[in-house]
């Protein structure tokens, strides 16, 4: 028993210290090779300076606050109070970094709320930290995969004695996931009415029935949320096939090169074996019969299988969110982490410890690795926009919004890094179009016109937009583009820096007629 509870001890220690570790990356660089997080930390900044209207007189002149409970404001609220003390780009780190420390630990709450004797499969849960959705920079879901975790290990945990500590803290936690996506929250409740029908016995109904009332509030925030979104379920174009081929291996371990596929065939033989060992151990028997005998911890394979069934036959998009086929491939993986259960011995133990920590470890120095040069890529499309003068108006317009990186955008909104220092108005601030994030483009202001220029930014107009934007910002504009001449009409090249070009709008001409539209 003493060596048991020692390899116990070493495990733990062993896996909050790679969990520290795994935050690493985001130190190595000035600017994080994301593709939304530039967005969210410029309009934190936005929160956190509206007031200030002397210094930013733009912010409160273009955008409005919406003082309403939407489930995207974690990461707002946590950056622009981070910023009273620290700059900027160190709140996001630090706001990602907590996500990292979240992921993991919650990872391990449940591995341990569920099996308390086998918490070792947590490890399982490393090579997911930085998955597709998390660098596309979707903090707000990325945490609320976190949040996930301690609600469904904490309602597991206690669920014998629903009183009042235990209401207060459940709901809490579910406010906590709900503030930061409404995916994450609705599959909470959906997991826990799962879990709840699973451990119904009949000699503790009375007790269990308690749950419907302390739960039964959180219903309000989802149903309001739905009746204020104006877009419906939009029904998956992908075949069984496709949906077959994106969950196995996992598509969402694949970011940047192929090293990431390999990674992602193993976990899937790795998840594979560690689901033959549970299966075995759960229909052996000592009598040599092979007999199922079910415990409570089975509910968390229910739970895995009706993830899989809503991952093959969710929409594509819902509410105003998108890519939710892709973000709800993580759940059947994540899910099976607190079931597995292989009871293996404590030399087998540390020797799939072992094997988990050596491959966290690799996969780490491959994410130091790909930071450092994702991180410069973004710091050579920052330098271009150094001239633009403060409180500008800016487009940027990118022709290629890849280098290095394969499926994350890491050009989309790196804009934001130079508007947050500058007070700029960004035209691609994508969030203040939306219905659902708090920081919003002020109704009636004069904006431009912007149709299709995100799939073909060389179709923008120029002269019907030039009174709306100061400057215009291109990446990788070929030299025989057509843009290129229409924007020498109007606005100045001022500066010329590894494919970036800035344009600043000519002071308006005297006398003359101009043209009404562009040709």
């Amino acid at each position: 028993m003493p060596s048991i509870r020692l390899t116990d001890v070493w495990i733990r220690r062993l896996f909050f210290t790679l969990a520290v570790l795994y935050v690493l990356p985001f130190w190595t660089v000035r600017y994080l090779p994301t593709t939304d997080g530039p967005s969210h930390v410029y309009n934190a900044w936005v929160l956190r300076q509206y007031a200030n209207v002397e210094q930013y007189p733009l912010f409160h002149q273009y955008y409005e606050i919406k003082w309403l409970p939407y489930p995207n404001w974690t990461d707002h609220a946590v950056m622009a109070l981070l910023m009273f003390v620290v700059p900027p780009l160190i709140a996001e780190k630090l706001l990602v970094s907590g996500y990292v420390l979240l992921f993991l630990a919650g990872a391990w709450y449940l591995a341990g709320a569920v099996r308390p004797d086998e918490r070792w499969p947590a490890f399982l849960a490393f090579p997911f930290v930085y998955n597709l959705l998390f660098q596309f920079g979707f903090y707000n879901f990325s945490i609320s995969l976190g949040f996930y975790f301690f609600v469904l290990g904490f309602w597991w945990r206690h669920r014998e004695r629903p009183g009042l500590r235990f209401a207060a803290k459940i709901n809490l936690l579910l406010l906590l996931c709900w503030f930061s996506h409404v995916l994450s929250f609705c599959l909470a409740l959906l997991s826990i009415a799962v879990l709840w029908l699973a451990t119904l016995r009949p000699a503790s109904w009375r007790r269990h029935l308690l749950h419907v009332p302390i739960l039964a509030p959180q219903v309000a925030l989802p149903l309001w949320f739905i009746r204020n979104q104006e877009s419906g379920p939009q029904a998956s174009s992908l075949s069984l096939h496709d949906l077959r081929w994106y969950l196995m291996p996992p598509q969402t371990l694949l970011v940047w090169s192929a090293w990431q596929f390999h990674l992602a065939e193993l976990m899937v033989w790795v998840f594979g074996l560690l689901l033959l060992l549970t299966l075995w151990r759960w229909i052996s028997r000592k009598d040599g019969r092979l007999r199922p005998h079910l415990q409570e911890a089975d509910a968390f394979l229910l739970l895995a299988a009706g993830g899989l069934l809503l991952y093959f036959f969710a929409p594509a998009a819902m509410s105003g969110g998108s890519m939710l086929i892709e973000r709800l491939s993580l759940y059947p993986y994540l899910l099976l982490i607190p079931w597995f259960a292989p009871r293996l011995g404590p030399r087998s133990r540390v020797a799939a410890v072992a094997a988990l920590t050596v491959l966290a470890a690799v996969n780490l120095g491959y994410l130091i690795r790909w930071y450092g040069v994702l991180g410069e890529e973004v710091r050579h499309f920052v330098a271009g926009l150094e001239p633009v003068p403060p409180g500008s108006r800016v487009m940027p317009l990118l022709f290629s919004r890849h280098l290095s990186s394969q499926r994350s955008d890491v050009f989309g909104h790196a804009l934001g890094y130079v508007a947050l220092e500058k007070g700029l108005i960004d035209w691609d601030n994508y969030e203040a179009r939306l219905t659902y994030f708090p920081v919003r483009f002020r109704a009636g202001m004069p904006s431009p016109q912007l149709t299709e220029v995100l799939y073909e930014p060389g179709g923008l107009r120029v002269r019907l937009n030039r009174e709306t934007i100061d400057a215009i910002y291109t990446w990788q504009m070929p030299q025989d583009a057509t843009l290129r001449r229409r924007l020498q009409r109007d606005y100045w090249k001022v500066s010329e820096l590894y494919g970036g070009e800035l344009y600043q709008r000519r002071p308006p001409r005297r006398g003359g007629a101009e043209p009404a539209q562009d040709r």
